[in-house]
């Protein structure tokens, strides 16, 4: 056994940590290991407390340590842990679709559970190809995307990767694989400098023109483009992609697991964008990441295809043991109301707008390349290409000696594609003093890096 008495404290190395070789973690120090929240702040075993810039991966819209999140929890377990969600269903779950279908676009009145985002995208998928397949349209298997794209690590979930920087998809998947990448630079009007890293609703009609429309089943997005650099598409671009499908009779998966519940100073980014469509994939701000759910709301153009022809064939054969989990179906909802009750949707656009003008103001820096964002969901990008990254070799490099130093200083965040921009989500219950802090430590990293350059 080895000890990590500057971190950890504990005699382990088993744990083996996302998107790592198994001893990386180790071989720095050991994992920086947190034992409590509250609001906006974290605290290390050795009582260290540090900013939560993404709220925990974009999740915890309501801040952490609401007790209100954990009694709920507790109380459903009292009441009914959990159950054959195959066969029953519980009350939390039935309240939940229903709250969902009420705040969500027209047309989606049928809502399937799952554990998570990537799961959450997988039904998608599914249903995709087999409402294709019940229309008698069995070559409709391609779905396209964003370069720059992430929307899971799910087997169907990876076909939608656009090539995002630090995902290998070609390992796991080889040549077998659906997926098609519309890429960039966008060149609608309206975009921004985050046009650079993505693809628009003009090259994924060129795409859809190349694969052929008669083999295409759907378009996946997210509205904000998040992954893909904070790309900041303008709102014009999903309803164009909106008339791309109806044109050709391609479904338009709308992933909004990061953009949902208020992220974006909107309950959702489609929504306040007039489109309807045919799956919203939602998850994380759901719970606020208290407990572990995702949730596909489904257009009834879909359930009515899905409600006729051969019963051998519109059946829905998939399901996970955990979706529409009791207890986490009773803490998103409890998480619902506290996104009502204390305005926080409406919160992210006032805070939203001044943390954008606090980044601006870092355009001192020579290292500064652009701050973008939509409400609280903030891109900033340094160094612009490889070769002004110096010393570093790479902006990916420079990207993540910039999160550590970030870090040490006592900020949490993370490198979004291609690797040299900053994201930024706190919690929406954050003030303008700890959004000060945290413009603060991001400039003095932002003149640490520069140095080093």
């Amino acid at each position: 056994m080895l000890e990590f008495p500057g971190r950890l404290g504990l005699p382990q190395r088993h744990l083996w940590f996302p998107f790592t070789q198994p001893n990386a973690m180790y071989e720095e120090g050991g994992p920086i290991v947190l034992v409590r929240g509250e609001g906006v702040w974290l605290q290390d075993v050795q009582g260290r407390r540090y900013l939560d810039g993404i709220g925990a991966l974009e999740a915890c819209a309501v801040g952490h340590g609401r007790h209100r999140l954990s009694q709920v929890a507790a109380s459903q377990m009292r009441e009914l842990a959990f159950i054959d969600v195959f066969r029953y269903a519980s009350q939390p779950a039935m309240e939940l679709a229903s709250e969902l279908v009420r705040i969500s676009q027209p047309n989606l009145n049928r809502v399937f559970f799952t554990p998570g985002g990537s799961e959450a995208v997988e039904v998608a998928l599914k249903l995709a190809f087999q409402y294709h397949y019940i229309r008698g349209e069995r070559q409709r298997r391609k779905i396209i995307t964003r370069q720059g794209a992430f929307h899971g690590v799910t087997f169907g979930a990876m076909n939608c990767d656009g090539r995002y920087f630090s995902t290998r998809n070609d390992i796991y998947l080889g040549p077998y694989r659906f997926g098609e990448i519309a890429m960039g630079p966008a060149k609608g009007e309206g975009w921004g400098l985050g046009a650079r890293h993505t693809a628009g609703a003009e090259e994924f009609a060129a795409k859809v023109a190349e694969l052929g429309p008669e083999h295409v089943a759907a378009i996946i997005v997210d509205p904000v483009a998040t992954a893909s650099a904070v790309a900041c598409p303008p709102p014009e671009d999903l309803r164009k992609l909106r008339s791309l499908c109806d044109e050709h009779g391609i479904l338009l998966i709308v992933d909004e697991v990061i953009t949902g519940f208020g992220r974006c100073g909107c309950m959702f980014v489609s929504q306040l964008y007039g489109v309807e469509p045919d799956f919203l994939v939602l998850s994380k701000a759901l719970s606020s990441g208290y407990m572990p759910i995702g949730a596909t709301l489904i257009s009834d153009k879909v359930v009515e295809v899905f409600s006729q022809g051969n019963p051998s064939d519109n059946v829905f054969t998939h399901g996970h043991t955990y979706g529409g989990h009791p207890v986490a179906c009773a803490v998103a909802l409890e998480n619902l109301r506290i996104l009502n009750e204390e305005r926080l949707v409406d919160q992210a656009l006032t805070k939203g707008e001044y943390m954008h003008q606090k980044l601006l103001s870092l355009s001192r820096h020579p290292s500064f390349v652009d701050a973008r964002h939509v409400g609280l969901l903030h891109g900033l990008e340094f160094l612009n290409g490889d070769e002004v990254a110096g010393s570093f070799g790479s902006v990916r490099a420079a990207g993540v000696w910039l999160r550590k130093r970030c870090r040490d200083l006592g900020l949490i965040t993370l490198m979004l594609h291609p690797g040299n921009v900053l994201l930024l989500a706190p919690p929406l219950i954050v003030s303008k003093a700890e959004i000060d802090q945290m413009v603060s430590i991001i400039d003095q990293a932002l003149t640490d890096m520069e140095e080093v350059l």
